[in-house]
């Protein structure tokens, strides 16, 4: 379903991926939208964003997003928050991984705001 506002879509797509719904998760996402690593690298394209969402919930991972602050102009929004991903490692371990997290979204021509580019750990060092 789209989106209708930056923040109606950090809540959809947190809610397909705890729904296990990559289908759903990518459909939040621009064809050639990116995923920005902590050394800089960029995964880039839904497909290969869906491979990265594919491994995220085989390990059973669930997904927490807090949008702190939200910038619009026009098509384009800046959301600035932080990303919780609760799982368990292969042993079975416990872990939750948390960061501050930058998603930059746009809005298409149907009007559904769709993310461009998320860099989930924040922006990289240099």
């Amino acid at each position: 379903m789209p989106a209708d506002s930056p923040a109606a879509l950090s809540a959809a797509f947190a809610a397909a991926v705890n729904a296990r719904d990559i289908d759903a998760a990518l459909a939040l996402w621009i064809e050639d939208a990116a995923i920005v690593s902590p050394d800089g690298q960029s995964i880039r394209g839904r497909e290969a964003i869906g491979a990265a969402l594919h491994a995220l919930v085989e390990n059973d991972a669930s997904v927490e997003i807090d949008v702190a602050e939200l910038y619009a102009a026009g098509d384009v929004a800046l959301a600035v928050g932080s990303l919780t991903i609760n799982g368990a490692d292969a042993e079975g371990t416990p872990y939750s991984q948390q960061s501050q997290s930058l998603v930059i979204y746009a809005r298409g021509a149907d009007g559904a705001w769709r993310v461009a580019i998320d860099a989930p750990w924040g922006l990289p060092k240099h």
